[in-house]
């Protein structure tokens, strides 16, 4: 069985990263509920041997390239798996550098440019692991008790993912119009 148990904090918890008997802690001070599987779930992480504790987090850099260096997808603008918008606004990002590139003959103005058009919808979507991370990572009793509704209701769970949420995210995924490179030799 595996169990994914997420939760929030202000700030990461450093000191848990190499002492596995402090992640089993943290994360079961985090769920203290004795409803559902909960308990279950806590109690057979404190005796897993293949115990995996991360952080999920995003940077926001200044700028994307320094001199004759660039970065591109995660490097330069990770989304976060909690908006499920990785790949794409990574390959989006490939393109629009090649495109950049063939059409400058100075790598700077290329970069520039890159970043001009990436940056906004990049940012969009990360924004999305944020404001639409709440029923992964509820912060408030209202949301934690709404996704369990959503949970013991699979029909309303799919409705309310095919309506408000994946509109927002679909806005989000198409925002940016694809430019029509010229094709280069």
């Amino acid at each position: 069985m595996h169990g994914f148990l997420t939760f929030t904090r202000e700030t990461p918890p450093f000191d848990a990263f190499r002492d596995p008997r402090a992640q089993r802690d943290l994360v079961a001070a985090h769920f203290p509920e004795q409803v559902w599987h909960v308990p279950r779930l806590v109690e057979a992480m404190g005796e897993a041997d293949d115990l995996f504790f991360d952080i999920v987090s995003q940077i926001h850099l200044p700028a994307w390239s320094h001199g004759r260096v660039v970065l591109a997808g995660d490097a330069a603008h990770a989304t976060s798996f909690l908006s499920g918008q990785g790949s794409s606004v990574a390959l989006v990002g490939a393109y629009v550098l090649a495109g950049e590139l063939a059409g400058h003959t100075d790598h700077a103005e290329a970069f520039a440019a890159y970043e001009h058009r990436m940056r906004p919808f990049a940012e969009r979507n990360q924004a999305l692991a944020t404001s639409g991370g709440t029923m992964v990572t509820p912060t408030t009793r209202e949301q934690l008790d709404a996704r369990n509704a959503l949970l013991r209701d699979p029909r309303a769970a799919a409705q309310a993912m095919a309506t408000a949420g994946a509109e927002q995210g679909r806005a989000v995924h198409s925002s940016l119009a694809l430019p029509d490179y010229p094709a280069t030799a």
